[in-house]
């Protein structure tokens, strides 16, 4: 009965050994950082942050407020 009482212990202690190992590989792998370097940048500047585009709009909208008021006056 000691036998498989020792047995027992030594099978115990040793996957407590490879489970740790494990767990410590595991952990190690993790720590690697990752230098991820991304450039967007297509080197023109879109169309909607173009000044006269946002002149245009504003005069736009203004048209359309002044055109919904003048026609409600009317009645």
């Amino acid at each position: 009965m000691k036998q498989l009482q020792n047995i027992s212990t030594t099978f115990k202690k040793s996957l407590l050994l490879i489970t740790l190992l494990f767990s410590q590989s595991l952990i190690w792998a993790q720590d690697k950082t990752v230098d991820v370097n991304l450039n967007v940048d297509k080197g023109g500047s879109d169309w909607y942050a173009e000044p006269w585009i946002m002149v245009l709009g504003a005069a736009v909208f203004i048209i359309i407020i002044v055109a919904l008021v003048r026609g409600k006056s009317s009645n």
